[in-house]
């Protein structure tokens, strides 16, 4: 057998079975022993009551009388020497006549002996029909063990056929329903870990799959001013050297975005790498500014940026993502003829816009995946509802917190508030 439940109900009903013939077997032996020793009392009774009437009506007549298959013989104390081992004192046990096997159970009377014979194969036939009733019994047993080798093995083999199908369910990019944990502490136990690991692998595929969304939502911010360079190159609204230092710059952003990838890939990591190292939020600013002017000179949108040195704590390419994000945001979202300005204070670096703004229970979802998208995707331009939710990740990854403040028709203000950092020292000045 090769299925589980076979070989259960097999091993379950084997031993099923020797237990009960085991126990058939001993009742057998108990009962043989039962009927003997019964029938030996019974002849032993017998012979007894006999005696006692030979000794009150004294008789000297010798006598030979079978009935009931039980031979009766009276006679000279003499002539039964050697049927018993003393003539002269009352015994009881086996004994050889005629060729043939005999119980007795021999007494003595005045001046005789009296003997009952009963054959030792009468002994054996007794108990026979007990024998049956045991057999009767034992296939009554081996039903009954067959239906509960079969309940056993089914109880024990349904759960584990569950957390087969669950787990083809799970390989297929199914999400299956947890398995109930019931019956056995072993099954409980395998249940739970089977969905332990559904949980933990469907928190590790989405985890996954945010983290490609958001690195080819990434993807577009150095693609797009990558190509804004380019076009301003060939229409001549750069000079040669400002788009390829700019050019250079995003292509080494997008290089890092693409090592992203290749993170994920070979070494099964679904975050992003942050290096820590002390930056100035007043060049973030510029720098964001500087990648997006292009944008906002297409959106007819006044973009600025402002504020004096700020030295915070965190990774240049990656808050350059940030104020990216949340410049582009702010773009998309502010009208024709409006305003976005970038700001470095200390320890934060604030967007500005004069949007439409949000609502108040807005506020505490902005950064929420999807959510702006959801609910102002069809009447605003908010573009795919990553760029927050991205900046959020990169904040807290950062060691850092990011906060919105708005009110329908007031625009709204992002703030990204991050550790603060010491100034690096100004390199000393070689002496002429």
């Amino acid at each position: 057998m090769k299925s589980l439940r076979g070989r259960l109900f097999a091993a379950t009903l084997a031993a099923l079975a020797l237990t009960l013939m085991l126990t058939i077997g001993i009742g057998a032996i108990l009962t043989r022993q039962q009927v003997d020793s019964t029938q030996a009392a019974a002849l032993k009774a017998q012979a007894d009551a006999y005696a006692i009437a030979r000794r009150q009506s004294v008789s000297y007549v010798n006598k030979l009388l079978t009935s009931g298959g039980v031979t009766e013989i009276i006679n000279h104390r003499s002539t039964f020497a050697s049927l018993v081992p003393d003539v002269n004192r009352s015994s009881d046990g086996e004994t050889s006549y005629q060729g043939a096997k005999y119980l007795y159970s021999y007494r003595t009377i005045p001046l005789r002996g009296l003997i009952l014979l009963r054959k030792a194969s009468v002994k054996s036939a007794a108990w026979r029909p007990f024998l049956g009733d045991l057999l009767l019994a034992a296939a009554a047993g081996a039903g009954l063990a067959a239906l509960l080798s079969f309940a056993i093995a089914r109880s024990i083999v349904r759960p584990v056929r569950r957390v087969a199908d669950a787990s083809h369910a799970l390989a297929a990019g199914e999400t299956p329903t947890p398995l109930p944990e019931e019956g056995a502490s072993e099954l409980v136990s395998l249940a739970e870990a089977f969905n332990d690991m559904a949980k933990q692998l469907a928190v590790s595929r989405e985890s996954e799959r945010n983290f490609l969304l958001s690195v080819s939502h990434e993807l577009k911010t150095p693609l797009t001013a990558i190509r804004g360079y380019a076009e301003g190159l060939s229409d001549g609204a750069f000079t040669a050297d400002d788009a390829s230092r700019t050019i250079l710059v995003e292509s080494r952003r997008l290089e890092r975005l693409v090592r992203d990838l290749l993170d994920l890939a070979r070494m099964n990591r679904h975050e992003f790498s942050v290096a820590r190292e002390s930056i100035d939020l007043a060049e973030v600013a510029r720098e964001a500014v500087a990648r997006h002017e292009a944008a906002a000179r297409e959106f007819s949108v006044s973009l600025a940026a402002e504020g004096e040195e700020s030295w915070v704590e965190a990774d240049h390419d990656r808050m350059l993502q940030v104020a990216s994000n949340l410049v582009e945001n702010a773009l998309r979202e502010t009208p024709r003829g409006g305003a976005v300005t970038v700001s470095a204070e200390p320890r934060r670096l604030v967007v500005s816009d004069t949007g439409p703004g949000l609502d108040h229970d807005d506020l505490a979802r902005a950064f929420d995946r999807s959510f702006l998208y959801d609910k102002y995707g069809r009447e605003r331009p908010v573009g795919s509802g990553l760029g927050l939710a991205i900046v959020r990740q990169l904040t807290e990854a950062m060691g850092g917190t990011v906060s919105v403040e708005s009110a329908p028709g007031d625009g709204a203000t992002f703030v990204v508030t991050l550790r603060p950092a010491r100034a690096p020292a100004p390199e000393p000045v070689a002496a002429a």
